[in-house]
C-alpha cells in the first residue's frame, strides 16, 4: 500500500475495504491521529495554486509561467507566484507560508531545500509538483521536466552533414541542461567537441575567438548560449573573420539575448517552455478536478532545430 492510499484512507476518501483497514489498523499501531486543522485545508477550495520559483530571471521562466497561469484559469484556478532569489532557505519558507495560505495544490520549480513544510501538504492532501529539476527535500515529488534531445541530435547531424568535424563548446563553467544534452548528443554522433569554459560575467569574446582560431586543427564551428554567441559574432567581426565562411556559429536559447534582432540572426536551439508549462497545468487540473495525481515523472521536448544565416559548410 502507498503511502497515497494510506493518506486518501485515513481521510475518509474512497479506497479498496482491505486498504483501509490496513491503513486505520497502522495507524492505531503508530498512535496516529489525524491532524483536523490539517485536514480543514482541503475541506474547502480556495481556487489558488502557489508556484515557487527558485529564481525567476529569465524569459524562459516567464514564458513557463503564462502557460501555467493560462491553463489553470481555464478551471478557474489563480497561480500565486514567489521567488526565493536563489535562496534554498527561502524557497522553504515560501512553501510553509503557501501552506499557511491553504493553497489548493503547489508548484515547485527547480525546487531544492529541506523541504519539512511537505509533510503538511500532505497530511493535508495538496497536491505538490515539482517542475524542470528537483533536489534535497524535494527529490521525490512528482516532476514534469524538460528535455533538448531531438533538437540537439538534429542540429548534430546538420552540422556532421556540412562537414564540421570539431566543434567548439563556449559555455560557462556550471552544469546548464541544454548545454549538457548537446554534449551527449555530440558523443552519440561522434562529433568532436573542444570545450571553452569561463566564470559567469567573465568572457572575453575576442580573447576566445583569437585561441580559438589559432589551434592547429582549429574548430570549424562554435556553440554557445545565445547572450556568449552574440558576441562572438561581434568579435568576429572586430577581427575580420567572416561568419560562417570562416566560423560558423550556434546559439543555445537560455535566460539571456531575448531581443528579436538577436535572435532573428541565429542558427539556434531554441527553448520553447510553454507546451512544458501547459502540460504540467493539465496534469495539475487532472489532479485538482478529476482526483488523478502524477505518479511518475514526465519529460517533453521543448527544443527545436532553426538554421540561419550564421551556419554553412566547413571551410
Amino acid at each position: 500500500m502507498s503511502a497515497a492510499t494510506a493518506s486518501r484512507a485515513l481521510r475518509g476518501l474512497k479506497v479498496h475495504k482491505k486498504y483501509q483497514g490496513k491503513a486505520e489498523a497502522a495507524a492505531a499501531e503508530l498512535g496516529y491521529v489525524l491532524n483536523e486543522s490539517a485536514r480543514s485545508l482541503r475541506s474547502v477550495r480556495t481556487m489558488t495554486v502557489g508556484m515557487v520559483y527558485h529564481d525567476l530571471t529569465s524569459m524562459l521562466g516567464m514564458e513557463l509561467l503564462k502557460a501555467m497561469a493560462s491553463g489553470l484559469e481555464e478551471v478557474g484556478y489563480s497561480l500565486f507566484v514567489s521567488t526565493a532569489q536563489g535562496k534554498n532557505d527561502l524557497f522553504d519558507k515560501l512553501v510553509h507560508r503557501f501552506l499557511q495560505r491553504r493553497v489548493d495544490a503547489l508548484v515547485c520549480v527547480h525546487g531544492n531545500g529541506d523541504g519539512a513544510a511537505l509533510e503538511g501538504y500532505a497530511a493535508a492532501g495538496v497536491p505538490v509538483m515539482a517542475l524542470i529539476t528537483k533536489a534535497g527535500g524535494y527529490s521525490k515529488l512528482p516532476m514534469v521536466s524538460p528535455t533538448t534531445d531531438g533538437a540537439s541530435a538534429e542540429c548534430v547531424t546538420r552540422l556532421k552533414a556540412l562537414g564540421h568535424k570539431l566543434v567548439a563548446l563556449v559555455t560557462p563553467d556550471r552544469r546548464i541542461g541544454p548545454v549538457e544534452t548537446f554534449v551527449a548528443a555530440a558523443k552519440d554522433k561522434r562529433l568532436k567537441l573542444l570545450r571553452h569554459d569561463f566564470r559567469d560575467n567573465e568572457f572575453d569574446a575576442r580573447a576566445a575567438l583569437k585561441t580559438l582560431m589559432a589551434m592547429d586543427p582549429r574548430p570549424t564551428a562554435v556553440v554557445a548560449l545565445q547572450g556568449e554567441a552574440a558576441k562572438l559574432v561581434d568579435a568576429a567581426a572586430s577581427l575580420k573573420i567572416k561568419v560562417p565562411a570562416d566560423l560558423s556559429v550556434v546559439a543555445i536559447r537560455d535566460r539571456s539575448a531575448t531581443s528579436p534582432a538577436v535572435s532573428a540572426a541565429f542558427s539556434t536551439i531554441h527553448l520553447d517552455p510553454r507546451p512544458m508549462g501547459e502540460l504540467a497545468a493539465n496534469l495539475l487540473k487532472a489532479w485538482l478536478v478529476e482526483d488523478k495525481p502524477l505518479k511518475a515523472d514526465r519529460r517533453l521536448e521543448i527544443g527545436s532545430w532553426i538554421e540561419r544565416g550564421t551556419t554553412g559548410p566547413a571551410p
